[in-house]
């Protein structure tokens, strides 16, 4: 039997932020395209929207629209966001913040996406080429996230 999804990314970054901090860094859209990948176009279809039911075009930068996806938030509360996503792949990716146990003064954000590949052919190159970029690059993203969750914003 055939995995639903067979194809996994999964990363993990712990930041020294508060969670309300990390909220609005995950949703404010000047913060989220400091830390987004570049290699990613995240084109909002309903304004800047994270609310259940907010649709989404993604676009992988350089290749036009042969490898894009329609994402929609299918559920969306304090601490998760988790997308549907439909084109080049389909699947889940769920962002997930939560308190560190072990410190009430560091977040642990959570990224998983669980996806199968829909262009034919693309699942022969793909663990060779993309997978390995995209694993990277994921780890580059959370590297961007941690910075921005941690710096220091000027009080109001």
């Amino acid at each position: 039997m055939e995995a639903a999804f067979p194809h996994l990314l999964e990363e993990f970054v712990v930041v020294h932020a508060a969670m309300d901090r990390v909220e609005t860094v995950m949703t404010d859209e000047a913060l989220m395209k400091r830390w987004m990948s570049p290699a990613v176009q995240f084109i909002p279809l309903d304004g800047w929207n994270f609310a259940t039911g907010a649709r989404w075009r993604l676009r992988l930068t350089g290749v036009g629209p042969l490898l894009e996806a329609g994402y929609l938030v299918v559920e969306r509360r304090p601490g998760l966001i988790l997308w549907a996503f439909d084109g080049f792949w389909e699947g889940f990716d769920a962002w997930q913040w939560f308190p560190s146990q072990e410190n009430p003064d560091q977040t642990l954000i959570h990224n998983r996406i669980e996806y199968r590949l829909r262009v034919p052919g693309l699942d022969l190159i793909w663990p060779l080429t993309i997978a390995p970029l995209m694993k990277l690059d994921a780890q580059a993203q959370m590297i961007r996230l941690r910075q921005v969750c941690e710096e220091v914003t000027p009080s109001r």
